[in-house]
């Protein structure tokens, strides 16, 4: 028994399964979620990894002296070694060569000593990571803002779609699917009622700046999107210069350096950026070891157990660095292609319109737009006009959201609908534009007769001749 009011367990697991099952549109695609997302999800690993090492483990091991054996000891000494400068051993720097600190960006094998090296940067690591985490959410913070501040209610498109997806009857999703249309084809015509407001206010100059960037201008969302992309990249960059400056190291070839090195060796280690072994000055003041009472200074042994950790981590953010930077260059390329004129009038005609263009009813509809007679170049104009004059590229880029969201035969339905009204709003302008030509080519043929018969009239009458010319003035008025 349900009470009245309090939905079924069938209800309840319906509607999860509709969670689960359908996720909400997104106003981005996946490689945007691989950097507003799992980059920082990446990213935050490796916050809790390192922080977890440096705060609750231990970052570093070192050796004390034999008079300082005890615990409370050894703790301080890893703890004064931890916050002062490290120096490499004596060993390393006579001997050691650094292939990760080249000027040149393919030349992996120069050598450099690391006399003079810093290595107080391991105890920012965690804070770096953070860092850039933040940097990864900014470009996405800016388009989500700036895309809401549109005329466009992204949102409620999201939400009409979504409510014609779960409809469970046809009449419902058709009721849907008119209420989504209506919403849109609104919102194409403010675009398009917008600009010709524009028209004889300002320069053909400022009216194209105003075009790129205005909220109405029909280019707002799809530029602004574009920019998003950019955004992405120069981020990607800028981490890359980040972790450059901060390790003190040619980063922009530190993966290269490390596949060189598994090549040739089959190993890979990196003792000079990520030394397991540095050398604490530990300084005693006052000790009794000295007559003096002068400070005595102990050479001290560190193991580094935090950079076994790094090195690792920073040869996987070098990958993952790049592998992003590739594939959103060329998701902008193809974003670029997909929504901006006039590559986007080909595969838009490709992907929609002419599975849309075999239904009869526009064929005649078509036909009778140009008085009969249906050509391939006048499709082809009608086509690139609906394309880029009605829809415009904010309505091809939400088109395009829909269709890696939602069902494509559903945004398939709203390209049809949308085309079906495109095509009756031609054809009533043709029509009343070969009404008007008509009256005025009527209104236009009786003036001139009339002139004619008003000059015939004075001209000939001492000859006799006026009946005739009335004749013929009345014979092609009949066949008018």
């Amino acid at each position: 028994m349900v009470l009245p009011g309090i939905p079924s367990m069938d209800s309840l697991i319906n509607r999860a399964a509709n969670v689960v099952l359908k996720p909400p549109i997104k106003n981005d695609d996946f490689v945007d979620r691989l950097h507003y997302f799992v980059t920082v999800a990446i990213l935050t690993c490796f916050v809790v990894g390192t922080g977890l090492q440096e705060y609750v483990g231990s970052p570093i091991n070192c050796w004390p002296p034999k008079d300082y054996h005890y615990d409370s000891y050894h703790d301080h000494i890893n703890s004064y070694c931890w916050t002062h400068s490290l120096r490499y051993p004596k060993y390393e720097t006579e001997t050691a060569v650094n292939q990760t600190r080249g000027d040149g960006f393919l030349d992996l094998t120069q050598p450099q000593p690391i006399l003079g090296f810093g290595t107080t940067f391991y105890r920012w690591v965690t804070l770096v990571f953070i860092v850039q985490a933040c940097l990864f959410k900014i470009p996405q913070f800016i388009w989500t803002n700036l895309s809401g501040s549109s005329s466009a209610d992204i949102k409620k498109i999201r939400d009409l779609v979504l409510q014609s997806q779960n409809a469970t009857t046809p009449a419902d999703r058709k009721l849907k699917l008119d209420e989504t249309v209506a919403y849109f084809e609104d919102w194409i015509t403010g675009h398009k009622s917008y600009r010709f407001r524009l028209i004889g206010k300002h320069t053909s100059k400022v009216l194209t700046v105003l075009f790129c960037l205005g909220k109405k201008s029909g280019s707002y969302l799809s530029s602004l999107y574009l920019c998003y992309k950019i955004m992405n990249i120069v981020n990607v960059f800028g981490n890359i210069f980040l972790l450059t400056v901060f390790l003190d190291l040619n980063y922009w070839k530190y993966g290269l350096v490390v596949l060189n090195s598994v090549i040739n060796s089959g190993d890979w280690q990196d003792p000079f950026n990520f030394p397991r072994v540095l050398l604490c000055d530990f300084v005693v003041e006052g000790s009794s070891e000295s007559a003096s009472g002068s400070p005595v200074v102990f050479q001290i042994q560190c193991s580094m157990t935090l950079n076994q950790l790094l090195v690792k981590v920073f040869v996987l953010e070098w990958f993952w660095l790049v592998f992003l930077l590739f594939i959103t260059v060329v998701n902008l390329v193809l974003w670029s292609v997909k929504i901006k004129p006039p590559c986007s009038t080909i595969f838009f005609i490709k992907s929609y319109i002419k599975t849309v263009d075999s239904y009869p009813m526009l064929d005649i509809g078509i036909a009778t737009m140009i008085a009969g007679t249906k050509t391939q170049f006048a499709q082809k104009n009608l086509q690139r006009d609906f394309i880029e004059k009605y829809l415009r590229s904010d309505g091809v880029f939400i088109l395009r959201f829909l269709e890696l969201n939602s069902d494509r035969a559903l945004v398939a339905d709203i390209v049809r609908t949308l085309w079906n009204r495109y095509h009756v709003m031609q054809k009533s302008a043709v029509s009343s534009n070969m009404t008007l030509n008509t009256e005025v080519t009527k209104y236009g043929s009786s003036v001139e007769l009339d002139i004619t018969k008003t000059n015939a009239t004075d001209d000939d009458v001492t000859d006799g001749s006026n009946e005739e010319i009335t004749k013929d003035v009345e014979d092609k008025n009949v066949e008018l």
